[in-house]
């Protein structure tokens, strides 16, 4: 492949040692859990309490942007046209016409 002169090219080689190191971690701890029953059991469990925690947080926001809301909700009232119709009898087709030209 040709470069033109002023582009550069840069060695990615770190960024590939860096992937394998990731990947190979992640194998030893995969291993090192499955070797362990005790320590995936105590984990699985952090696990539950945490989505617990988080979802009766999420719960409780969920609440208290609803309350916050109701005051507003009463204050600002219903807004609607008066002496207007909105029967389906009275809509009229759009006529076909060219949007460039004025009649």
């Amino acid at each position: 492949m040709a470069y033109a002169g002023n582009m550069g090219r840069k060695s990615t080689l770190g960024s590939a040692l860096g992937i394998l190191l990731l990947a190979a971690a992640a194998v030893a701890i995969v291993v090192y859990v499955a070797m362990n029953p005790a320590l995936l059991e105590s984990l699985v469990y952090l696990a539950l309490i945490a989505a617990a925690v988080i979802g009766i947080i999420v719960i409780i926001v969920f609440l208290a942007a609803a309350i916050l809301a109701l005051p507003y909700y009463a204050v600002k009232g219903e807004i609607y046209q008066t002496g207007a119709s909105y029967d389906l009898d009275d809509i009229e087709p759009v006529k076909e016409k060219d949007s460039r030209e004025k009649n």
